[in-house]
């Protein structure tokens, strides 16, 4: 990192006074060296918050110690946060021990005047500028934020709200997660504060802008703000990072380094066997141990790529290294679910205190195997692909052959499956129904010839339908009163009628006597009717003739 200015910071991380939270859950990293920041404070128990934040910094933390001086800091918060919430659901949901683990992170990584900002959850970060002005950096993901944010709550309402601790977005609670993003630029004299809740729960903005501006140290401020949550009761664990930009040049930074205790870059313990290789929960500091013990495998550089890529590839490589089963992850947990702490380990969540720049340390660079063995290796140019007029052409030359396939294929399915021909219906399709077509022809019988039917069916009706036809043929005839006592016979047997007959006799005898109250227009219709038949007669007698009489030249002798 090429900072032009010198940047100081201290760190307070303490459980807090509550007897149900025994266990701090919040975690920080803070290296002035690479000019990173970083808390989270873990959620879902004592555990499975414990192990989800210090899993995001380490991430992060690692990220920027093998790509802070190639890659845009921008792009490497957006993928370290990324992967780290992909690590974290996926442990969630393969240990059933850690099914609720999710963590919130506050970060922010300084470059010379240009502060890269990213958050998820309610872990905040503030900026106060050289004036001695606070401003809010982050805004808050949890459900009274964004109501407030919305206008449908009130600062007041929210301070009391039964779901004021409730997170909308968090690290691992889903399986892909919104990182909120920002850049500013800075001058000398700008101070940040990041925090857990269990700083701002008990000490309001307000509040943190005198302290902020007291002119306090950073190591005397954030041991103020401890004592104070302590006053007022401390009922979560607090977490605070402060970090002041001085006017001065980079060059002095070591006059301050030894009064600001950070957070050594953290690392996983030396791969033993596939069970061990991501054992979070017992991370230990690279100060533990001997680093002598990676390097055999310091020298063997990884193919060289682009930077970005490489930090994708890399921590996805390691995420599934992941342990098979509960017992590889919880290996050092007795009956009820406690960590066993061992001679070697000094893990605190709080993130690992040592000396700002440690003397002689060059090879615990090598040691972030999650990155691979050669962080510093040179960065080669990615080669160009095929040009576009190249892809465009291959592209519509398999246009072409599946063109060519499909009909191929369609031409010899036609051939091998001809379509069956079926015979169009008949238009119009005979009536099954036989008592419905016989009293349609008898009623045409009566309308051709009613004097006939009434000679050949006078004296023998049996039915509703056979009196029906008599009083039809009657009224067609002009005798209206013998007709009306047909219909009245009918109408009196319409009950005992075949049922698909008996709407339609119904509704002509309503018609028939209709007509016999109306009794002039009746003897019109039957004189118009008998007009009718008269012409049909004449023109059917008139063909006979023609077509009986022989051509007039027929006897003619040629």
């Amino acid at each position: 990192m090429d900072n032009n200015f010198a940047v100081i910071s201290a760190t307070v991380s303490d459980r807090g006074l509550s007897e149900k939270r025994p266990e701090n859950e919040d975690s920080f990293i803070a290296i002035d060296a690479s000019g990173l920041y970083a808390v989270a404070d873990g959620v879902g128990g004592a555990q499975a918050g414990d192990v989800a934040s210090q899993m995001a910094v380490e991430i992060l933390g690692e990220a920027f110690t093998h790509y802070g001086d190639s890659v845009d800091p921008e792009d490497i918060m957006q993928v370290a946060l990324e992967r780290a919430n992909e690590a974290i659901y996926r442990m969630s949901t393969e240990l059933p021990q850690l099914s609720t683990m999710a963590t919130t992170i506050a970060a922010i990584h300084i470059s010379g005047n240009i502060a890269t900002i990213a958050h998820v959850g309610d872990s905040r970060v503030y900026r106060v500028d050289p004036d001695g002005v606070l401003h809010r950096e982050t805004n808050d993901h949890s459900l009274v934020e964004e109501e407030v944010r919305a206008g449908r709550m009130t600062p007041e309402q929210a301070a009391n709200h039964p779901s004021k601790n409730v997170i909308s977005r968090a690290l691992g609670a889903e399986a892909t997660v919104a990182v909120e993003l920002k850049t500013i630029m800075v001058d000398p004299g700008t101070s940040f504060l990041l925090c857990s809740d269990g700083i701002t729960r008990h000490i309001e903005d307000p509040e943190l802008e005198h302290l902020m501006t007291t002119g306090m140290a950073p190591e005397m401020l954030v041991m103020q703000m401890k004592e104070i949550c302590y006053d007022r009761g401390a009922e979560d664990n607090l977490t605070a990072v402060v970090v002041k930009i001085l006017p001065t040049v980079a060059e002095h930074r070591a006059d301050h380094a030894e009064a600001a205790p950070v957070a050594s870059p953290p690392v996983f313990p030396a791969a033993q066997d596939p069970g061990e290789e991501e054992t979070i929960a017992t991370a230990r500091s690279p100060f533990d141990e001997p680093v002598t013990e990676e390097v055999a495998t310091a020298d063997l550089a990884e193919p060289q790529s682009d930077g970005l890529d490489d930090l994708r590839r890399e921590i996805a490589e390691e995420e599934a290294a992941a342990p098979a089963n509960d017992d590889e992850f919880l290996g050092a947990l007795d009956d009820q679910g406690r960590t066993i702490e061992t001679a070697n380990s000094e893990y605190s969540s709080s993130g690992f205190v040592v000396p700002a720049e440690p003397e002689k340390q060059a090879p615990a660079r090598d040691e972030f195997k999650m990155f691979g063995a050669n962080g510093d290796a040179e960065v080669e140019t990615p080669r160009s692909g095929p040009g576009i007029f190249s892809r465009i052409l291959s592209t519509l030359v398999w246009l072409v052959l599946g063109a060519i396939i499909g009909i191929g294929g369609y031409y010899f399915w036609n051939i091998n499956n001809p379509i069956v021909q079926q015979a169009p219906p008949p238009l119009v399709q005979p009536s099954s129904d036989v008592q419905v077509s016989s009293l349609e022809e008898a009623r045409r019988l009566v309308d051709a010839d009613p004097k006939g039917y009434l000679e050949k069916n006078s004296a023998t009706p049996q039915d509703a339908a056979d009196h029906y036809l008599l009083g039809r043929a009657l009224l067609l005839s002009g005798n209206t009163f013998e007709a009306k006592r047909q219909f009245e016979l009918a109408k009196g047997k319409l009950a005992d009628a075949d049922e698909k007959d008996r709407a339609t006799i119904a509704a002509e005898i309503s018609l028939g006597m209709t007509l016999l109250r109306l009794d002039p227009m009746n003897r019109e219709i039957t004189k118009d009717l008998d007009e009718v038949r008269k012409s049909i007669s004449n023109t059917a007698n008139a063909n006979t003739a023609n077509a009986n009489a022989a051509p007039a030249n027929a006897n003619a002798q040629p």
